[in-house]
């Protein structure tokens, strides 16, 4: 049942709204006390899994309900000034507010496993069509890497805001008429305040939940790229995978094949689709509450589950990664990657550049005819080509495939994210208000 995860929020919400009715004299003290007590006592059971839900009572807030019915008849009035619509919105944002910096801290760690990477002095190669293109470095691949991991983290530190309101109170569609106090139950929840309009608070359940997705789907793209590289340069042989990450084949003895990072390419499939169907349910609505919307509950669950997973593995995987510089300089050798180097060392010559382009393409073209090298070309014959003179020092520079001194004094991996206080803010914040919370339980209970 998806509103197991939804047990802890529920109770910590009833207990935040128990609070204000007390304190706006919608329920006595009295009322309050046995109602909360009763939430006390079923949060600890929740926590230690001896509350499990009742399917027959139709969701988790029934479930609550019920079972602080049952130790006080004071659990009727709990829903006072309150709608199921609201409740379950309340829940969902609790727990969108949790994922989101559980996922943020996923994919810290996975931009510190890139980070630990980068320390690796070995050359690399850059693709362009999947064809060699320039000499790099292993740390500017995982540079690149990290970077694209930083704007997801960026979008989640943004959606994080716009999750962070309070809807209790919006009621069914349009509100209450009880005197409640919404900008206490904001505090004591943790939010940044209450959310601005009832009906679309309640109207637009799903819209949080597929821009989570969206923001995950992105991240999950990014993971599978880095899955992908991993995967095609292991098949060249440029990079050999860990036994504990790769399994055999049944049949052929031979094979180490690169089962988790093709499941987590798979995977981005799997929340793009989750994503697909939450903004479908949302693009046939009207205004006002539609029970589709259920729906995209189960969608953002399971997208946050996928995602951690995935983002876990592929962190575990990417410190252990084993480069082969001898395979890899022969890729780059073989794939003439300083030619544009030597085109570049032409028109600083005073060559015009489209004419270092074209005398440079005719140089690969004779390598290539001679299976040799552009390394081993003699500055008096690339000179002759060139029409001016050449040095063999800068010629040596120029067609040198090993270029990593440059790109690691260039393209350093930041010390951490530039998000990384924004998560442990946005977590002590949510502990501050749960310890006020209680506090405040505490004051009507005794």
């Amino acid at each position: 049942m998806l509103d197991e995860k939804l047990l802890t929020y529920d109770i910590e919400g009833n207990k935040a709204h128990v609070c204000m009715l007390a304190k706006q004299k919608i329920l006595s003290k009295q009322e309050a006390a046995e109602i909360l007590a009763a939430l006390s006592s079923l949060q600890k059971k929740a926590e230690s899994g001896q509350f499990k839900l009742d399917c027959s009572l139709e969701d988790v807030h029934m479930n609550v309900e019920t079972a602080v019915t049952a130790v006080t008849p004071h659990g009727k009035k709990m829903h006072t000034a309150r709608s199921r619509n609201d409740q379950v919105s309340l829940d969902t944002r609790m727990y969108m507010r949790d994922a989101i910096n559980e996922l943020s801290a996923a994919l810290m760690q996975l931009q510190h496993s890139l980070s630990q990477l980068s320390k690796n002095d070995c050359p690399f190669p850059t693709y362009t069509h999947f064809q060699v293109a320039q000499p790099a470095s292993v740390s500017f691949w995982a540079h690149a890497h990290w970077h694209g991991i930083e704007r997801d983290l960026q979008r989640l530190s943004q959606l994080y805001e716009r999750v962070n309101c309070n809807p209790l109170g919006s009621g069914a569609v349009a509100g209450t008429t009880w005197n409640i106090d919404r900008d206490y139950t904001s505090k004591v929840l943790g939010f940044s305040g209450p959310t601005a309009n009832p009906m679309d608070t309640v109207g637009n359940r799903g819209e949080l939940e597929a821009e989570l997705l969206s923001a995950i789907c992105l991240a999950m793209v990014h993971a599978s790229k880095v899955a992908e590289d991993i995967i095609l340069l292991s098949n060249k042989r440029l990079i050999m995978l860990p036994d504990e990450y790769s399994t055999g084949s049944s049949m052929m003895p031979q094979k180490k094949n690169p089962d988790p990072l093709e499941l987590i390419r798979g995977r981005a499939a799997r929340v793009l689709g989750l994503y697909v169907s939450a903004i479908t349910v949302m693009k046939g609505l009207p205004s006002g509450y539609s029970k589709d919307s259920q729906e995209t509950k189960y969608y953002v669950m399971q997208g946050v589950d996928t995602s951690l997973a995935a983002f876990s593995m592929l962190a575990k995987i990417l410190p252990k990664l084993k480069f082969n510089e001898d395979k890899i300089i022969e890729e780059l050798e073989e794939g003439y990657s300083c030619a544009t180097e030597l085109a570049d060392l032409l028109a600083a010559k005073g060559v015009p550049f489209r004419k270092a382009h074209e005398i440079t393409g005719g140089i690969v073209k004779g390598c290539i005819a001679k299976k040799k090298y552009l390394s081993v070309l003699s500055a008096t014959e690339v000179s002759r080509l060139a029409g001016v003179p050449i040095p063999q020092k800068e010629l040596g520079e120029a067609t040198s495939i090993d270029k990593v001194a440059r790109f690691a004094a260039k393209y350093k991996i930041p010390a951490s994210s530039a998000y990384s206080s924004a998560l442990k803010q946005r977590e002590k914040l949510l502990e501050d208000a749960h310890s006020l919370l209680e506090k405040e339980v505490k004051a009507i209970t005794g």
